[in-house]
């Protein structure tokens, strides 16, 4: 099983306790706030740099409680749509430039540590690292600019992080996080491509309104 393959396997199995438990207690959050967190990141494929910056649009939350032998445990559930703009750059083989769309879940515990997982679809936008020519027709041979290709872009994502809000009452969010980025077609076949984001979640002035109830 190639790398590629082993990190989207541990990807999806770290997404079963967000989903998992069922037989839970689930009530609406009605002090949730639907502000719209900024994410901030670095992004590295591999060893090769990048960046990514991404917006969130909160749409649900819910307290889960458990009953377990020592006591009773809850956590919060958050639901969100994501949209996000990254890059990376591979020395001698191409910048990519993607914009994605994600659908987003976060499991908040009381500590502060949550977890969250997100499966999205997008575009991509590759730019070769050296110089492209092309010859016409005619055999006139030319340099080609900007050269590149665009594919359909699909990717999934499990990530890890703390809220500092919740014990320092400090307003932002760090996170890290692992995603497959699959690029369809490429040359006929599938191309994945792990990247890793350490980054941080915060809420701008620009975007801030007052708490109100979830329907």
């Amino acid at each position: 099983m190639r790398y590629s393959q082993k990190l989207l396997f541990v990807i999806v199995l770290s997404a079963f306790p967000i989903f998992a438990g069922a037989q839970k207690q689930t009530v609406i959050d009605t002090t949730f706030n639907r502000t719209t967190p900024l994410k901030a990141a670095y992004l590295g494929s591999i060893i090769y740099p990048g960046a990514k910056i991404a917006l969130e649009w909160p749409t649900a939350a819910y307290v889960v409680t458990k009953s377990k032998r020592h006591g009773v445990k809850s956590y919060r559930k958050e639901k969100y749509l994501a949209a996000s703009m990254g890059m990376y750059y591979h020395e001698d083989f191409h910048t990519n430039v993607f914009l994605l769309a994600e659908r987003q879940w976060r499991r908040l515990r009381p500590s502060g540590w949550f977890t969250e997982f997100a499966p999205g679809m997008g575009i991509s936008r590759t730019f070769l690292g050296g110089t492209t020519y092309r010859v016409s027709n005619a055999g006139v041979v030319s340099k080609k600019p900007l050269a590149g290709y665009t594919y359909a872009l699909a990717s999934i994502s499990s990530g890890l992080g703390y809220d500092f809000k919740k014990l320092w009452s400090k307003p932002f969010k760090v996170y890290s996080r692992v995603s497959i980025l699959i690029m369809v077609p490429y040359n006929s076949y599938i191309y994945a491509r792990p990247t890793v984001e350490l980054g941080i979640i915060t809420k701008p002035l620009l975007f801030k309104k007052k708490a109100k109830y979830i329907p």
